[in-house]
């Protein structure tokens, strides 16, 4: 019995020792895990902070560029009170223009009135001045006249007289030739001076008919000098005519110079306006990438707290924040572990052109930037096309950009140009390569582009749509509690993939 009961003892004793040593090794064992999963954990806090971290800098970064926005917003609405205020003076100078054509024409009605008083003026002096030309040949005509019948009644009177006096002379002479010789000498001689005082009277009244002629010369120098006065007044209103066109001719000019500068203003303004939109377009494409990339760090963390049985205790500042602070369940030792499926799901969203084009001919609108770079020409013929007065219409929106070709640019067979814009700083290496002056390429969310020749005939036309495509990614996983290192890796990888992959996009 004592053998058999030390026997007995003996094989309790070793199997209280197998016992023994098996829940050593199972303590070693659990100690190791322990150890481990210490580690894992102490990794995974390190990688939480590095998270929260970067949280932090993206929200930052958020803010600045909502302050950006704000900013933008702020000079949008300023500009936008400067393009009132720039179309309250362009009403006014179209009333001033208005005014300015009606006074332009009151003084064309002032000239013609001056022309016309101008033109009567000519022909009532071209009148008088036939007038007195008639009156003064009849007076020539009429002096003429008398004088020649006062010369001819003179003679005559002369010639009676003395053949009266002769006759007289005669007689006297037969009857008294010898006794008075003497007597009829002295007669001839008081005859002689009789008709001598008589000639004299004659002289006068032909001084007196050149005094008149003087006179009539004389009145006719005056009206000649009226005539000159007329027509140096005649020149001085043509003279002023001449300076009221050229008045008129400058203040258009001027008119034209004010109107081409608020065109070249409002040009900038919207030149403006279109890069303030295209840097809110950016500013709002940078936020809505932020977005997804921040959804996509929550997204991970919540994966990390559902996987690692962790649940957001919410406290004040992090309620404040937008935040939470996650706890850890310690599960009980020695229970089973907890067999769960997490879902990973993921929005992507991107934005992509859906581009159509037509051509008639054999030039072809072959790619219309989007960003507003450039617009590429292809000749898919087989002979040199010129392409001297053709005209590229982009309409972008409410905007528009005309370019015209020179009229030397010629595009050979299987030949491109590209006409890019000028801010791009793009080199001008004509006729592959062709910088715009002073314009660009509008942008916006549908934009045509029309080729059109030198008959103003469509030849080639390129729509671009913009369309906002978005994908969603969905990932089943299965939980069996606490991984591997090896499997925390491959995760750890695939994370950061997806988080370069966000980036780039």
């Amino acid at each position: 019995m004592y053998e058999h009961e030390l026997s007995e003892s003996r094989k309790l004793l070793d199997e209280t020792a197998r016992e023994r040593a098996k829940l050593e090794i199972d303590t070693k064992r659990l100690w190791d895990n322990n150890e481990e999963l210490k580690s894992k954990l102490d990794k995974k806090s390190v990688d939480l902070q590095v998270t929260e971290r970067n949280l932090l800098l993206y929200e930052t970064r958020y803010n600045d560029l909502q302050t950006q926005f704000n900013q933008s917003q702020a000079e949008r609405k300023k500009l936008a009170e400067r393009e009132r205020e720039l179309e309250q003076e362009v009403e006014k100078l179209k009333a001033l223009l208005e005014d300015t054509r009606k006074h332009l024409g009151e003084e064309t009605l002032q000239r013609v009135v001056l022309e016309n008083s101008i033109q009567s003026l000519r022909e009532d002096l071209s009148f008088k001045d036939q007038v007195y030309q008639q009156e003064l040949t009849e007076t020539r005509s009429k002096r003429q006249i008398e004088i020649s019948e006062i010369d001819g009644r003179l003679a005559e009177q002369y010639e009676a007289k003395l053949q009266q006096s002769l006759q007289e002379l005669r007689d006297q002479y037969e009857a008294q030739m010898r006794a008075n010789r003497e007597e009829i000498e002295l007669l001839y001689e008081n005859k002689i001076k009789n008709l001598t005082a008589h000639a004299q009277r004659n002289s006068g009244a032909a001084s007196l008919a050149v005094e008149e002629l003087r006179q009539t010369r004389s009145r006719n120098d005056t009206l000649n000098q009226k005539i000159n006065e007329l027509e140096a007044t005649n020149n001085a209103l043509n003279a002023r005519i001449r300076d009221l066109e050229n008045q008129r001719e400058n203040e258009k000019a001027r008119h034209t110079e004010s109107l081409t500068s608020l065109e070249a203003e409002l040009t900038r303004i919207r030149d403006e306006m279109a890069q303030q939109l295209q840097e809110y377009q950016d500013l709002m494409d940078i936020k809505v990438a932020l977005d997804l990339e921040i959804a996509a760090y929550r997204k991970l963390l919540e994966s990390e707290e559902a996987r690692l049985n962790i649940t957001p205790a919410q406290s004040s500042s992090s309620v404040a924040s937008g935040r939470s602070t996650p706890s850890r369940h310690t599960p009980l030792r020695g229970g089973k572990r907890k067999r769960t499926m997490l879902e990973e799901s993921e929005e992507r969203s991107s934005t992509d052109y859906s581009v159509s084009g037509t051509s008639r001919g054999d030039v072809e609108i072959t790619e219309a930037d989007p960003q507003g770079r450039f617009v590429k020409l292809t000749n898919k013929g087989n002979k040199e096309i010129g392409l001297s007065g053709w005209q590229i219409i982009r309409k972008a929106g409410s905007l528009e950009t005309v370019f015209k070709f020179h009229r030397t640019v010629k595009l050979d067979a299987g030949a491109t140009v590209m006409v890019w814009s000028a801010d791009i700083g793009a080199s001008h290496e004509p006729p592959s390569n062709i910088v715009m002056k002073g314009q660009k390429w509008f942008t916006a969310d549908t934009m045509t582009t029309t080729l059109l020749n030198n008959d103003g005939e469509e030849m080639a036309t390129s729509e671009c749509k913009r369309q906002q495509l978005s994908t969603s990614l969905s990932r089943h996983r299965e939980n069996l509690g606490f991984r591997p290192s090896e499997e925390l890796h491959h995760q750890q990888v695939r994370y950061k993939n997806l988080n370069i992959t966000q980036k780039q996009k």
